[in-house]
């Protein structure tokens, strides 16, 4: 049986578990992306909702105030954040 030194038996154990390491990167790192996507998509339905409860309030010949439209503003601004901070957004 062929002995070895203590430092080239550590190399080797090192050398296996570099893989290991590598996956476990990759996992953590996909962990965080899903956990900033789903975060993203809970806001947009967030906004969403807020769109609609907008737009419930709306009745035909109603004289449209100042408050609707920085109302309206608001609600295009939060959606159009959302949208361009999603992965891969164009």
């Amino acid at each position: 049986m062929e002995e070895k030194s203590v430092r080239e038996t550590l190399l080797e154990i090192h050398q296996s578990l570099k893989p290991l390491a590598e996956l476990s990167a990759a996992i953590i790192t996909q962990a965080e992306l899903q956990a900033y996507t789903e975060n993203l998509y809970n806001q947009l339905v967030q906004v969403a909702y807020d769109g609609i409860s907008y737009l419930k309030k709306l009745e035909v010949g109603q004289i449209v105030t100042q408050e609707m439209v920085n109302e309206r503003d608001a609600l295009l601004a939060r959606a159009h954040r959302l949208i361009l901070d999603a992965p891969n957004a164009h």
